[in-house]
């Protein structure tokens, strides 16, 4: 029987990031920031070629971020998915051809981390084989250990390419001379409502109070 590789997006809806991130002051705003991140991780899903499984928080089941991910991907692995690619909606200079790479490593028998540059991951990779529930779950989700505690869990693993992900206004900020090409739908949103990616907005001469927010690998309610 052949071997069978899926990926699973797990996101919360736009709505649902925009209540827990901070992509601007008006939710409106905010949700149209995540609606197009989302977009843009499913159009370049769609270009690899492999199901997709879409795990938003109406599907999500369980308490922690580390029960609902590992509740995700024990669901999948049940339907007969034998390799699996894990990715969140946060990462939009993600490529197809990072998963078709991904997808390539996995059916040589390696797992996959692809590493962000805040000690968390935009993709992880592994078998069926290589799945327990439980110690999945009780990984260190949402924090800079994460990348180190899943090389534990994944000894030999093969290593992406590092990105950047985006959780709320100031990752917009930091990467947007490269996310303007990537988003060019945002663009005039950003530029007129923010005024810290271009030209202050009027009335508005402050450009550096930008809101703290935290990390999440990978995205999910």
């Amino acid at each position: 029987m052949p071997t069978t590789t899926a990926i699973l997006l797990f996101s919360r809806s736009a709505a649902a990031e925009a209540r827990h991130k901070s992509f601007g002051i008006v939710r409106e705003q905010g949700v149209r920031v995540a609606r197009h991140l989302i977009e843009r991780t499913d159009r370049t899903l769609r270009h690899v070629g492999l199901p997709v499984h879409r795990y938003d928080e109406s599907r999500q089941r369980g308490r922690s971020f580390g029960e609902r991910l590992a509740n995700a991907a024990a669901e999948v692995f049940a339907r007969g998915i034998d390799q699996l690619i894990i990715v969140g909606n946060d990462c939009p200079t993600l490529r197809a051809d990072d998963l078709r790479r991904a997808a390539g490593l996995l059916s040589r028998g390696d797992g996959v981390l692809g590493a962000d540059r805040r000690g968390g991951a935009w993709l992880i990779g592994l078998h069926r084989r290589q799945f327990d529930p439980d110690r999945f779950a009780g990984l260190p989700w949402q924090s800079r250990n994460l990348r180190d505690e899943l090389v534990k869990l994944f000894p030999g693993v093969c290593h992406l390419r590092e990105l950047r992900d985006v959780n709320g206004l100031r990752d917009l900020h930091d990467q947007w001379v490269r996310l303007r090409s990537l988003l060019p739908e945002l663009a005039f949103l950003l530029i007129d409502y923010v005024g810290v990616f271009g030209d202050p907005a009027p009335g508005r001469t402050d450009r550096t109070r930008l809101p703290v927010v935290g990390r999440a690998p990978p995205t999910a309610a």
